[in-house]
């Protein structure tokens, strides 16, 4: 079967499921160019039917991440309310869905569907069901305990389940408005950045803080058997959008910030309160998961999961044997999760056999490579070894954007659409932030390490494929990795794999051998605003416009006018 899982709140995503088995998917903004885009994945859509080689005619289902029909439930007499089964879950009546299907962005479909005279079943998959069904079908578990938790979705905001062969078992749910998803996204906006965007600003502030205002945000929460309840006389998320938090709140802690403004320590306290409170709301949640299911092993899914120094807590103090977060965490995972769900809960599709791969979203032909650099009038060359090469460079103290493969799916650049540089430079930190990327002077930068490596350099040797855990720089390698250990000594890593990712992991490696550091500077191939470069158009454009040295498109290396090509390297 042939199945289109689609959403359109935060980060709009489709993903294609064929016969059990990931095709594709990607967000609709890496197509849009619009930062967490949340219209219509048309064009997502159309490039994963594109990647399969199939037409809309030939789509058997659509997996939809949101039940419109869960907010009438309690309305609806006994007698025809829905089966307390997996089909609980689940709507084939299309509503809204069908009207936005039929929107000249997407008119094909629809034209497709008219003229050939036949119905596409739509599914409504609950939201929290689709994070658990990405969680589940994309991770090494036959039997796991299962924790979602984001703003909201439908009436939940945090889900524990147990997950076993294809089947998830809800437990327990926490409803909205207690959600700490919709916590950190108030106090982002009390702290002047944008909600549902900017928490991974305040999580890396919360690194200034020491914990003085902890008592104060700890006294807004409070845990319960089943969950936690929030005290919402500090808040008005619940109500609307433009201002989510009460003058109570303003009160409590001090006036907010005003966007773009100077930061001061409160907003650092205000930061590191927020983050000990989630951290504290987590692990009370991982514990009933684990008391609830009985299982060893954790998978965590939704939009809180990308707060990698909350999972290292949940990594080292919850007692699960093995904790997994899932990469593409946020709402656009949950297209895959209900297209997975269709596929393996209604349909009875057996799961992939092959590991779960970040890698599912467009690649570029060399053809559309060469048009691209030759459309900007940039120069060029062509390397018989694109990784050695930069990794010489790298160790000269360039800064190099690395475009290969397909795009990541999830919000964390992992090697095929990243710009690198020298982790030991120390003042590589400030030269990427106000001549690359354009951003805030306290954002930290992450470290790719090759996977054997890892314990050579950290605190711990565990794999991080994903960069969704933080990790200590050991004292003996502070200088090796100055400009990406943090300022509480953290780095949010990811580990690198020959299997996962080769040409990455070659770099690395080549340029270890070289400098003695088996680890390089990653930070996403964008600028502030921007998503994250898709084309290779994109990546021409964005390594013209900033101080980044050299640019690797496949195996073609491409200088601005005016920089020198290596005579050793170029052919």
């Amino acid at each position: 079967m042939n199945i289109l899982g689609i959403n359109f709140s935060n980060d709009a995503a489709a993903a294609l499921v064929v016969d059990g088995r990931r095709v594709a998917a990607s967000t609709e903004e890496r197509f849009s160019r619009v930062k967490h885009d949340a219209s219509f994945p048309a064009r997502a859509a159309r490039f994963c039917m594109d990647r399969a080689g199939i037409t809309p005619a030939e789509l058997d289902a659509v997996g939809f991440f949101w039940n419109p029909g869960a907010h009438l439930e309690p309305a609806l007499p006994r007698q025809v309310q829905t089966p307390r089964h997996h089909a609980e879950y689940l709507y084939s009546v299309p509503n809204h869905l069908v009207q936005l299907m039929g929107q000249p962005a997407v008119r094909g479909i629809t034209q497709v569907l008219h003229l050939e005279g036949r119905d596409l079943p739509i599914h409504y998959v609950d939201h929290h069901m689709a994070h658990a069904a990405s969680a589940l079908f994309n991770v090494p578990f036959d039997d796991c305990a299962i924790l979602t938790t984001d703003g909201y979705g439908e009436r939940t905001s945090t889900l524990v389940a147990h997950g076993s062969g294809r089947r998830i078992t809800p437990l327990v749910t926490v409803e909205f408005p207690h959600s700490i998803g919709a916590l950190y996204a108030a106090i982002t906006q009390y702290l002047g950045f944008r909600p549902n965007s900017g928490e991974g600003k305040v999580m890396g502030l919360s690194s200034y803080g020491e914990g003085a205002l902890y008592d104060a945000m700890r006294s807004l929460v409070h845990l319960t058997e089943d969950g936690f309840e929030i005290d919402l006389s500090y808040f008005s998320y619940n109500m609307e959008r433009r201002r989510r938090f009460t003058p109570k709140l303003v009160a409590l802690l001090g006036p907010e910030r005003t966007p773009e403004s100077a930061l001061d320590e409160r907003h650092f306290e205000v930061a590191k309160a927020l983050q000990l409170v989630t951290e504290d709301l987590l692990l009370h949640m991982a514990g009933i998961a684990r008391a609830r299911t009985g299982a060893r092993n954790l998978v965590v899914n939704g939009g809180v999961a990308l707060n990698c120094v909350a999972n290292t807590r949940i990594i080292r103090e919850a007692g699960f044997e093995r904790c997994v977060f899932y990469a593409a965490a946020s709402d656009a995972g949950s297209s895959l999760g209900a297209a997975q769900y269709v596929a393996h809960v209604v349909h009875d599709e057996p799961l992939d056999p092959a590991p779960y791969s970040e890698y599912l979203g467009f690649g570029a032909t060399d053809a559309q490579v060469d048009d691209a650099i030759r459309r900007a009038g940039a120069e060029s060359r062509v390397v018989e070894h694109p990784e050695a090469v930069a990794a010489k460079l790298l160790a000269g103290g360039a800064i190099v954007g690395w475009y290969q493969g397909r795009t990541e799916f999830g919000p964390r650049a992992l090697g095929n659409r990243s710009i690198l540089a020298d982790p030991s430079r120390k003042d590589m930190k400030d030269i990427l932030n106000a001549r690359v990327k354009f951003r805030e002077p306290f954002r930290p930068f992450a470290p790719s390490c090759l996977e054997e490596a890892c314990g050579e350099l950290f605190d711990s040797a565990e794999p991080s494929p994903y960069m969704l855990r933080v990790y200590n720089t050991l004292p003996s390698r502070l200088d090796d990795l100055a400009s990406i250990t943090h300022v509480d000594g953290g780095a949010r890593v990811q580990t690198v794999t020959e299997a996962e990712n080769g040409p990455y992991y070659r770099l690395i490696k080549a340029f270890g051998e070289a400098t003695g550091i088996p680890c390089v500077l990653n930070t996403s191939f964008n600028i502030r605003g921007e998503p994250i470069v898709n084309t290779p158009d994109d990546a021409v454009r964005c390594y013209l416009g900033t101080d980044m040295d050299y640019l690797f498109v496949h195996d073609r290396l491409v200088a601005k006018r005016g920089k020198p090509f290596p005579e050793e390297i170029g052919r």
